[in-house]
């Protein structure tokens, strides 16, 4: 393990236990052994921190250039091998082309298709990139969805290089994670409907996590048999 991935670690798990932040996933039985695409919806306040510490593997994530640029976490990004995406640029292909060479040599990719943050029951437009990327090189596709329950929300408003920038996280709470069955694209179909078939995939896994919280936040009643009712008048 590469020294930046062992401090990265460690940095993750002294945040979850200062914070008391936890996780549920479900379907990490179907993950495929080998490289592969983790695609996920970019939900507001929860980003998948815990996927290092489910995947066997470290994943490589896709990331926007300017969170290499932060001091001390832009180190530990380029240092544990991810991938900056530097948007509306000529190099934004050269983010692709690392990428696939890391499949071609049995890595494993992590990416938000959407390519921003969207408040949770709302859809949009999302990049084609995961499916090309697995049209190039072969590889599975599997949806990831993340739910984060509002109420562990907290909206966050800054000032970064003199713009102001508002947005929520998840400082405390319990996050859920579902992943689907590995995917593959294909190459006689149009990549745009693709992409949306991919989307709709991890829509469902969101609203999976999202009803199976509901569910457990219903208080159970405790049923009364018959024979009990007769004891009284």
């Amino acid at each position: 393990m590469k020294p930046a991935v062992y401090i990265s670690r460690s940095v993750l798990k002294a945040y979850f236990a200062l914070f008391n932040r936890s996780y549920e996933v479900k379907g990490q039985d179907t993950l495929p052994t080998g490289p592969k695409i983790i695609a996920m919806n970019h939900t507001p306040g929860f980003d998948p921190l815990y996927l290092p510490f489910i995947l066997k593997e470290t994943p490589h994530f896709l990331l926007q250039d300017g969170l290499f640029r932060i001091p001390v976490l832009g180190w530990m990004l380029k240092r544990s091998g991810q991938i900056p995406v530097l948007r509306g640029t000529a190099k934004a292909t050269e983010a692709m082309d690392q990428a696939c060479a890391l499949l071609r040599d049995g890595g494993t990719i992590a990416i938000f298709p959407e390519g921003r943050d969207v408040p949770l029951g709302q859809h949009m437009t999302a990049k084609s990139g995961a499916v090309r990327m697995s049209l190039e090189t072969g590889v599975p596709i599997v949806p990831l969805g993340l739910y984060a329950p509002a109420q562990s929300l907290t909206h966050l408003h800054v000032i970064w290089k003199g713009s102001p920038l508002s947005g929520a996280w998840q400082f405390s709470g319990r996050s859920y994670m579902r992943f689907g069955a590995p995917w593959n694209p294909d190459r006689t179909l149009n990549v745009h409907a693709q992409t949306r078939e991919l989307m709709d995939r991890i829509y469902v896994l969101v609203a999976e996590a999202e009803r199976d919280v509901l569910l457990c936040s219903i208080p159970r009643r405790i049923p009364i048999s018959m024979a009990v009712l007769r004891r009284f008048p």
